[in-house]
């Protein structure tokens, strides 16, 4: 079953759209690669990156289950405060010079 949403077969699979930035070099080469294997028809580039991301992630999902899982983050990368908080050598000492500013510490 292609995944493409421009198959001739009507699937009942909901499509994403995922926008990414590659260097102008991957780009050719991607698109290249990926017609001279899917053909030059709507829907080839889907096909080939739907493929790519596939073996991409069961790659990453079979080493991740050959080791230890990685000590989460026990807060959000949003909140600097808990960032400040998990870094306390980074907390500036409040004193003008050791600030980086050259905004008044109060």
């Amino acid at each position: 079953m292609s995944l493409s949403p421009y198959s001739e077969k009507e699937t009942t699979v909901r499509m994403a759209e995922l926008k990414v930035y590659l260097s102008e070099d991957l780009d050719r080469r991607f698109r290249m690669l990926a017609m001279s294997v899917y053909g030059y028809g709507r829907g080839s580039l889907s096909e080939a990156a739907v493929d790519a991301l596939t073996k991409w992630c069961e790659g990453h999902e079979a080493s991740k289950l050959d080791r230890p899982p990685r000590e989460a983050l026990s807060h959000s990368n949003s909140d600097p405060v808990s960032r400040a908080e998990e870094r306390p050598d980074a907390i500036s000492s409040g004193t003008k010079e050791n600030s980086g500013s050259s905004l008044p510490v109060s």
